[in-house]
Order: C-alpha cells, then structure tokens, then sequence
C-alpha cells in the first residue's frame, strides 16, 4: 500500500491572468509593488542636458523590485525591463524635443515613466503539452517625473534651429572651396 503524504499549496490569482500561480517564498506574502514617490535627481528642479546619467528617485512599498523599466513614452513601448538594483540611474535620458521650460536660459521639459515588478513565486505554464513551473511576476503602478533640462551658462543655440548657407566655390584648378556667406 502506496504512503499518502499530505501537501498544501496556496494559489494567488492574479486579476487577468487566466493560470494561478504557485505561490512559494514570501513574496507570495507581500501586496504587489506600490511605486509611492517618484523624482528626477531627487526632485531637483533642473538639470544640465549634457549630464551623461540622471537617477531616479522612488519609493517602493509591498513586494521588493526585481526589475524595473523606464521610458519617455507612458506606453513603455520599446522599453525593456531590466535587473533592478538600487539605486537606478539611467544614461540617454535627455530629449530635445520637449515643451520649453519657464526660465530664463534655454531648457527643455523632460518626461520619464517608472515601473517595477517582483517575482511573487511561480505559475504553472503549459509548454509543448508539458507543466512547467516558470517565475510569476506583478507590475506596479506607473508613475511619472518631469525635469526641465538646461544648457550650461554661456551654450549658443541650445535649443534653436539655425538655417546655415554654404557654397561650394570652384578655385579654378579643381579643388573646391567651401564659402560661408
């Protein structure tokens, strides 16, 4: 006669997911991610556009981060996520286009959108016909930052679009010369 051992197992549905997950670990435990507080530099008002990096300031209540993904687009299109490690800074951060800011140097809204998820156990896949266990992760809410992004003192046409006429000038014995009107 075959031992029966007993086995309890907690499930967690996720809203929109349409397999349970396995819970296993203690981030089973904990409420999803909640980004509470998010900034660019620490709430800084500005920042030079030729700062190679900017950090991202945040809060995080519930489940700790495992990934996170940042975007100038609320959509996150393009985005991908990657290892979160605290502190997050990000390099090409800066965008030109945005709305000017209400200063007196030249500068340029900047917008950025943060996310992060965590591994909260395992969910049970159907792969080829075959369960798999695979990693289950929640997302956390969204939260954007804006920062106006300045030229440093003394930069000439930040910001400005110069039409610039050259001239392609014959010297006569086959070299050109370029003339600047």
């Amino acid at each position: 006669m075959a031992a029966h051992t007993r086995r309890t197992v907690s499930v967690l549905l996720i809203a929109g997911s349409l397999i349970p997950v396995v819970a296993s670990g203690q981030g089973a435990r904990q409420q999803p991610p909640v980004i509470t507080a998010f900034t660019i530099n620490a709430g800084a008002d500005s920042v030079l556009a030729t700062d190679v990096a900017v950090s991202l300031t945040h809060t995080v209540v519930g489940a700790p981060p495992s990934e996170y993904r940042v975007s100038r687009r609320a959509d996150f299109a393009g985005a991908r996520w990657i290892p979160y490690l605290a502190p997050l800074t990000i390099r090409d951060w800066y965008d030109g286009s945005g709305v000017a800011c209400p200063a007196s140097r030249l500068s340029h809204r900047v917008t950025l959108y943060l996310q992060v998820r965590a591994n909260v156990g395992e969910e049970v896949r159907i792969v080829d016909g075959q369960r798999q266990l695979v990693p289950a992760s929640v997302e956390s809410n969204v939260l954007r930052a804006t920062i106006c992004a300045h030229a440093p003192d003394g930069t000439p046409g930040f910001g400005d679009t110069t039409l610039v006429r050259v001239a392609l000038l014959d010297d006569g014995r086959g070299r050109g010369l370029l003339s600047i009107p």
